[in-house]
């Protein structure tokens, strides 16, 4: 984990991120964090985003790749522009310890200037949006339906004999499991507001 930085210090970190959908690169972008706000570097261009123009910060857990169960994201809006949306992965998703840290220092940096520069304008939140949530949760009922049916047909066969056991019991487990993920998938990703000093840990990178 990097120190904190000291008062006035600059702070750079090698991340991936995109502006408001529209991703920079399938790399990585040098990000620098200041007490006047947060610039990049990429391909020749560069920018500042004031945090006196920010307006929101959005922490949100999302799915990794095959190789990372999960991952996070840190989602930045401003009073003029797209968002920018800086991930924990990589371009592949294949889990990098070290990249997670980076992006866990990246956020408490973040939230640690905004406390000290007084920012009390910034909206803290969790999740993903609401209309979204909503959406997945009735996606999660009907999967639960449709799977829940399966299982107990699964289970009927094993119960007559037909099957041997390791013939049942497999679908069961991978069905229970796969179950499981997407319930957890629905706690994780539950919109609300957070306390800047306490970001949330249960949305950060495993």
């Amino acid at each position: 984990m990097q120190a904190a930085p000291g008062p006035g210090s600059a702070t750079r970190y090698r991340l991936r991120a995109d502006a408001g959908g529209v991703r920079f690169k399938q790399g990585e972008t040098e990000l620098t964090l200041s007490d006047e706000g947060i610039a990049y570097e990429l391909d020749g261009r560069s920018g500042l985003r004031r945090f006196a123009d920010l307006r929101g910060v959005r922490l949100q857990a999302v799915t990794g790749g095959r190789r990372s169960r999960w991952e996070a994201l840190a989602e930045l809006t401003f009073a003029a522009g797209l968002p920018l949306i800086v991930h924990s992965s990589g371009a592949w998703g294949v889990d990098e310890p070290e990249r997670d840290r980076s992006f866990v220092a990246f956020v408490e940096d973040l939230h640690r200037r905004l406390l000290a520069g007084g920012q009390g304008h910034v909206a803290f939140r969790r999740g993903i949006p609401e209309g979204r949530h909503r959406f997945l949760i009735g996606f999660v009922l009907l999967a639960t339906v449709i799977f829940g049916g399966a299982a107990l047909f699964a289970l009927s066969i094993g119960l007559s004999g037909r099957v041997g056991f390791l013939e049942v019991a497999v679908p069961l487990f991978v069905l229970g499991g796969f179950g499981a993920w997407m319930w957890i998938s629905v706690a994780r990703s539950a919109p609300g507001t957070y306390d800047p000093r306490r970001p949330p840990r249960d949305v950060l990178p495993e």
